[in-house]
């Protein structure tokens, strides 16, 4: 049987795995949707009016929330690494647990007024006035499922960090491996 932590790991991937599936296709909407828009408004002089609503305030928000969590998961958040790559790999374990466990609060606070703020808009009917009238609780809903899958994501790692791991999310600096495994390497004759 596996351990709850990995079950709960797998439980993560899946959930990004559909998150980032559900993003790919509000891209997909978008350029087909913008695509649509074009050619009525310049081929037919009849341009759609509630695209603007729609892609910039549902596909997009959507499209980056929802993708948030595997591109953290991934290693693709800009970093800046130029001091990290010089440390020793201790004080970097423990700069990245200290900087995740920071990030943890900011994260829940995300997710905790996400989840208000959708909330009142849903209760009050809040609408974008427009062509449509379309719901604005529907577009904020999108902040805390991304968040919210990047807060246990984050959890992980520094749990992981903490308990002697590697972390869940690979390192994208192109760390070099450490002076003694390139030293063995070389001594053995495999290095050049």
């Amino acid at each position: 049987m596996a351990l709850p932590s990995t079950q709960l790991v797998r439980l993560l991937d899946r959930l990004e795995n559909v998150a980032i599936v559900a993003a790919g296709l509000c891209l997909a909407v978008m350029m087909l949707v913008v695509t649509m828009d074009v050619v009525m408004r310049y081929g037919f002089n009849a341009p759609l009016g509630w695209v603007y609503d729609l892609v910039g305030k549902y596909l997009v928000v959507a499209a980056f929330f929802l993708a948030v969590s595997e591109t953290f998961r991934r290693g693709g958040h800009v970093a800046v690494d130029l001091f990290r790559n010089m440390m020793k790999p201790r004080v970097r374990r423990v700069i990245d647990i200290v900087g995740y466990v920071l990030t943890v609060p900011v994260l829940l606070a995300m997710v905790v007024t996400g989840i208000e703020t959708a909330r009142r808009a849903y209760v009050r009917g809040e609408v974008i006035t427009g062509v449509v009238s379309w719901p604005t609780w529907l577009y904020y809903v999108f902040v805390p499922i991304g968040i919210g899958l990047l807060l246990l994501r984050v959890i992980l790692h520094v749990v992981d960090l903490m308990m002697g791991g590697q972390g869940y999310v690979p390192s994208v600096s192109g760390e070099q491996p450490e002076p003694e495994a390139s030293a063995s390497a070389n001594a053995s004759g495999d290095g050049a």
